[in-house]
């Protein structure tokens, strides 16, 4: 469990559709289980699943959900459990849905993940679960929209090419910096 004097961590991981952010995220919170330190993994899509998923989701919808899994994120906080959240948190309109609930003192350090458009479409055209984000031209869409963003982005201290790491090495070098007793 938590030191309940200390300042919980939150751990943004930011990337395109496919670039491992639920990987990484899931294995870091593992890696914080393990260690004894109480930590939520939050997935900005598990919010949008509870309202229908993102088929026929509008933009006024999606910033609600935006917005809810922030006072999520803040909620568990405020309750002392480490966060790592991961999603789609270009725009400075997504990173303040994101933050607008954490707590005083409580500074997110940044993740991000890159991977080529290539290796995404062959990661989601092997992935079952995956649903919209395996249509081609989303993917692409998606891709095109990171790259013009990229440097608008509130800045990552980490960045890691997906494609040329693997998630072990990543989360090995992330645990080493918040697990340094574990690592």
């Amino acid at each position: 469990m938590n030191n309940t004097a200390q300042v919980p961590e939150l751990i943004v991981i930011v990337g395109p559709i496919a670039s491992g952010k639920s990987t990484i995220a899931y294995e870091l919170g593992s890696r914080f289980r393990a260690a004894g330190r109480a930590v939520a993994v939050l997935d900005l899509d598990d919010v949008v699943d509870t309202i229908g998923g993102f088929a026929g989701l509008t933009s006024e919808r999606f910033r609600q959900a935006q917005l809810v899994y922030g006072d999520l994120v803040g909620a568990w906080l405020r309750q002392r459990l480490d966060v790592v959240a991961h999603g789609p948190f270009f725009e400075p309109e997504e990173d303040e849905a994101l933050l607008h609930a954490i707590p005083a003192g409580v500074t997110p350090r940044r993740v991000q993940l890159l991977a080529t458009y290539e290796v995404a479409l062959e990661r989601t055209t092997l992935d079952s679960d995956r649903g919209l984000s395996k249509d081609p031209k989303l993917l692409r869409f998606a891709y095109d929209r990171v790259a013009w963003l990229l440097s608008t982005m509130p800045p990552s201290e980490w960045t890691f090419d997906t494609t040329t790491r693997s998630s072990r090495e990543i989360v090995d070098t992330l645990a080493a910096v918040f697990l340094p007793e574990r690592a």
